[in-house]
């Protein structure tokens, strides 16, 4: 699956197939949200969850690595 049709499936869809596919790669969060990322192969995807709904309210896929520099801050390169 590219990111093209992973983003035009429905939340559900998108949901559950990062969690079958998804390799976890870090967190962070952001205006009241936690937002997970995670790498599919061809491309990344976040989860956002929303702590008053209690529930992932979008799944967004994407390629451009850019949007992977607000994930740096929390990775940690023991004796490099």
């Amino acid at each position: 699956m590219d990111v093209q049709e992973f983003n035009s499936l429905a939340l559900d869809e998108r949901v559950a197939a990062v969690w079958r596919q998804g390799t976890f790669l870090g967190s962070r969060t952001r205006g009241g949200y936690r937002l997970a990322l995670y790498h599919l192969g061809a491309f990344f995807c976040e989860l956002w969850y929303c702590p008053k709904s209690n529930g992932i309210v979008l799944a967004s896929g994407f390629t451009d690595t850019r949007l992977l520099e607000a994930y740096l801050g929390g990775i940690e390169l023991p004796n490099v």
